[in-house]
């Protein structure tokens, strides 16, 4: 006797997504749909919550940048060591306009609005690179390590510290400063990293400060995130636009 097929669901609850695989574009697993959330206004599935696996945090991932294959569920182009970088999504806390608004700005790639993604172009076509990835580039004799230093706003508000530098091994030239936020200058639950251009700031080498000219402590932070690697190139416009500075 044939087996009976069950006929195919055209229309799918809620529940029937949790615990799906999530996969990337290579078909690899990344993780495993944890929730779904929904906008308030329009009531649609704004993000599906992603667990990454066991000890590790979960994600929104914006629903419009997966698709459906063969009842898994196939990420267009984020691998897994880039969702990593983004901040964890806590089940417990509210997402409000607040934090949305942040997250669109500090992640531009992953949450903006999806013309203004596709209009980023690629991302890995930057010559600037941490330091340590300059296997030629030496720091010139004389001139200070600025890694560790404090790191304050315009506002006299401390930002944070120096985490590395970025160069531009062609030109031999450091380009930018890594700096690790401190956590209370924004909403996400992140370590947050942002570039500073090193002509935006001024250098007190006897306290080993470094003081931002133009921008506050906080407007420091509202920066888009960098998450390491070379840099995006749109993001470095975006940073060059906040500090009036050229690339």
């Amino acid at each position: 006797m044939p087996e009976e097929i069950s006929p195919r669901a055209e229309l799918l609850r809620t529940r029937d997504f949790i615990g799906r695989d999530v996969l990337d574009a290579k078909t690899e697993k990344i993780g495993s749909v944890a929730e779904l959330l929904l906008d308030r206004r329009r009531g649609n599935v704004r993000f599906l919550a992603v667990n990454l696996g066991m000890f590790q945090k979960q994600v929104l991932i914006p629903a419009e940048q997966m698709d459906m294959n063969d009842d898994v569920l196939v990420l267009r182009q984020w691998r897994r060591d880039q969702l990593k970088a983004l901040p964890a999504y806590e089940a417990d806390r509210p997402i409000t306009r607040a934090v949305l608004e942040e997250m669109e700005r500090a992640h531009p790639r992953f949450y903006g609005d999806p013309e203004q993604i596709a209009a980023l172009g690629a991302a890995d076509s930057s010559r600037i690179i941490p330091l340590r990835d300059a296997k030629d580039f030496k720091l010139s004799k004389g001139d200070p390590d600025l890694r560790g230093w404090n790191v304050f706003g315009a506002d006299g508000e401390r930002v944070g510290k120096v985490a590395d530098l970025l160069v531009d091994p062609a030109a031999m030239k450091i380009r930018y400063l890594n700096v690790d936020v401190l956590d209370d200058l924004f909403k996400l639950k992140e370590d947050r990293h942002v570039l500073i251009p090193t002509e935006a700031v001024d250098l007190r080498e006897r306290g080993q400060d470094i003081w931002v000219r133009n921008l506050s402590a906080a407007d420091v932070a509202r920066l888009p995130a960098y998450t390491g690697g070379s840099v995006d190139p749109a993001i470095e416009g975006t940073i060059h636009d906040a500090f009036g500075t050229s690339r």
